[in-house]
């Protein structure tokens, strides 16, 4: 099975400067080539494909430019192969077009297979080995990561070298081996998780994972770094150049040294805050995975969500798609079973002991209570409860995974009322109103 493993790399002065240059001349041949493509169908009409961008790789660019030829073809190859999967993402997934990659962004180059060296790692040393030049690389993981590196160093597909905005390096090995370890037999069965802004998590069996807001808690730190970075100069350079956004020539300015300096600090609280928040997300998935056979999840459209503007900045830092991410891949890899109640559940809504309907619940109502049969309990565990309930009905096939406002009824409506015959223009606002009223 394919897992990624990120390691930290801390390296010396050369090896700083050889990676630097490799960086730059990956992301040099992947504009040069992109910019290829494009002058190519403007004058031609026709689109260069990955034989042809190789040819002009040979051909034209190792031959004009001969400091290329310092690096390893193969990985600077990858590039191309980069370029393409772009194109490809464009046209077949709507994705943005290809864009000209920037020094000033987070910077990677892939070594493949056939471009690693055989002795990868030097485990008494722990020391990272890729190519000639490029070798003899210190890194630190834990010990379950590098213990599984170790153990299955002989099925490394591909290294990646990744430069962040806070001039930090690491490497991401992508690597077939067995599984990081056996699991016993999971606690429960199975639990419904509710997701919120005041909690993180909710869960069905009563645990409670608390929101810890690590950007909220570093916004002033962040607001007097952003403050010192603003006031720090840009240089020119005498230069000038077409801008079609302006639709004239503007010059072309550089960043200063302090600039630069003040740059890194920022991101450096960045990346410490993004550290911070994937810790505490990996340490959740990971507990929930470990106790729980069937994990219930709720179908957010996030992007919709993001679009009220009174919730968007709570709900862009609670990560809830990396969150996702890790319940999926983690399921996978330890036999769990993650199904998805749709977004139209009314789970909040709804008691969870006898199944009577609130429609007039507010955000503002955080316990819940039911007028049939008195049940009094706190609004998100009662969701969690109705979210879990869901799942179990999905499981023996009495629920789809997925449906629609047309395969079931309105949660903000009568079974059997007029369901259908709303128009789009309602059903957006339902969905709306479903999301925001389910999710807080």
């Amino acid at each position: 099975m394919l897992k990624g493993i990120k390691i930290r790399l801390y390296l010396n002065d050369e090896q700083q400067s050889v990676i630097d240059r490799l960086l730059g001349s990956y992301r040099f041949v992947y504009n040069q080539c992109l910019s290829h493509k494009i002058e190519t169908y403007e004058s031609e009409k026709k689109s260069v494909n990955l034989s042809g961008l190789g040819k002009f790789f040979h051909g034209n660019l190792r031959n004009e430019y001969d400091w290329l030829q310092e690096h390893n073809t193969k990985v600077l190859k990858q590039s191309i192969i980069n370029l393409e999967t772009a194109y490809k993402n464009f046209f077949k997934q709507g994705r943005g077009f290809p864009k000209f990659k920037s020094k000033h962004d987070v910077q990677k180059v892939r070594f493949p297979q056939e471009a690693v060296a055989a002795k990868t790692f030097d485990e008494e040393s722990s020391r990272l080995n890729l190519t000639k030049t490029i070798s003899g690389l210190k890194f630190k993981c834990s010990d379950r990561d590098k213990n599984y590196l170790y153990k299955n160093k002989s099925g490394i597909k591909s290294v990646t070298i990744i430069k962040n905005k806070a001039d930090q390096y690491y490497a991401t090995i992508l690597i077939d081996g067995d599984l990081l370890r056996n699991l016993d037999k999971p606690q429960n069965d199975i639990v419904g998780i509710d997701l919120g802004i005041k909690t993180l998590l909710t869960l069905s069996d009563g645990q409670i994972f608390e929101n810890n807001k690590y950007i909220r808690s570093s916004e002033r730190k962040l607001k007097k770094l952003q403050r010192q970075l603003s006031k720090k100069q840009m240089l020119s350079t005498g230069e000038f150049k077409f801008s079609k956004k302006w639709n004239k020539n503007v010059e072309i300015k550089t960043p200063s040294n302090n600039r630069k300096k003040a740059a890194v600090k920022l991101a450096k609280v960045h990346q410490k805050i993004k550290n911070q928040k994937l810790d505490y997300l990996h340490n959740i998935t990971t507990k929930i995975v470990n106790e729980n056979q069937v994990i219930v999840l709720e179908d957010l459209n996030v992007s919709g969500m993001m679009k009220n503007h009174k919730l968007a900045k709570s709900i862009q830092e609670l990560g809830l798609y990396e969150m996702r991410r890790q319940f999926e891949y983690k399921s996978k890899w330890y036999g769990r079973e993650l199904i998805f109640v749709s977004r139209w559940f009314p789970s909040s809504k709804t008691c969870s002991c006898c199944g009577w309907k609130n429609n007039n619940l507010k955000l503002s109502d955080r316990e819940f209570i039911c007028k049939e049969c008195g049940l009094v309990i706190d609004r998100d565990e009662n969701a969690a409860i109705n979210i879990e309930n869901e799942g179990k009905k999905i499981l023996i096939g009495q629920r789809l995974p997925e449906f629609t406002p047309v395969d079931y009824p309105l949660m903000d409506d009568p079974i059997g009322s007029n369901a259908g015959m709303l128009r789009s223009n309602d059903r957006l606002k339902q969905e709306e109103k479903a999301m925001h009223n389910n999710f807080v």
